[in-house]
């Protein structure tokens, strides 16, 4: 899940900001893993995610159900979500540790608090992924303002002329933010963008009146 790594922002900015994805892996357990993998969709959804998606169909964010995600998935199933605050991590990791359905869990966030939590629960994390950075000509990048909102798409498809574009909406009165921010995500097809943070972002720079 390297590609939730590189997300940008201050430590502030970030603190309510998880990803999780859970997966079956190919070749070593993903046969009969599709009902486990719908049963933690049903979890997730339960304890209120941001956004959650599956590449094999889209998100809600465009529009899809919970149903109509767990019907997408395919014989190797993934599942990608986002949450805005540390207690419904705590809850979902809780929860999927009970299940103990032998599928595997990753979460991405403040590395403080996921080793915090793990150590809560008696979980041992195998590896830990580290962003170092951005390297190159960072010159040609967009802003860090708005490199907040398109890294939250890993797969690059969160373009930052839309940001731009919807936040002139938002400061001309045209749009919310939360209808703006939820505009924004629309192209991230596996779910990990964050509407909520993202909204947060459009009240930051473009102050309500």
């Amino acid at each position: 899940m390297t590609h939730t790594l590189h997300r940008r922002g201050t430590d502030e900015s970030l603190k309510n900001d998880y990803v999780l994805l859970v997966t079956a892996a190919s070749g070593i357990n993903h046969v009969g893993s599709l009902d486990k993998l719908r049963k933690v969709l049903e979890v997730i959804w339960e304890v209120g995610p941001a956004n959650v998606g599956s590449q094999h169909l889209g998100t809600i964010l465009q529009g899809y159900s919970l149903e109509e995600i767990k019907a997408a998935l395919n014989e190797v199933p993934r599942i990608r979500c986002a949450f805005s605050s540390k207690e419904k991590v705590r809850e979902i990791i809780r929860r999927l540790k009970e299940l103990d359905l032998g599928i595997s869990v990753t979460v991405e966030g403040p590395t403080t608090d996921i080793v915090e939590m793990s150590n809560e629960m008696e979980i041992k994390p195998h590896s830990v992924n580290l962003s170092l950075d951005i390297w190159g000509k960072k010159e040609d990048l967009p802003s860090e303002e708005i490199l907040e909102f398109v890294t939250m798409c890993g797969h690059g498809l969160v373009s930052q002329y839309l940001v731009k574009e919807v936040t002139e909406d938002v400061k001309n009165g045209k749009k919310t933010p939360e209808k703006a921010a939820v505009e924004i995500g629309i192209p991230c097809v596996c779910g990990i963008y964050n509407p909520d943070r993202a909204i947060e972002l459009l009240q930051k720079y473009v102050p309500q009146k």
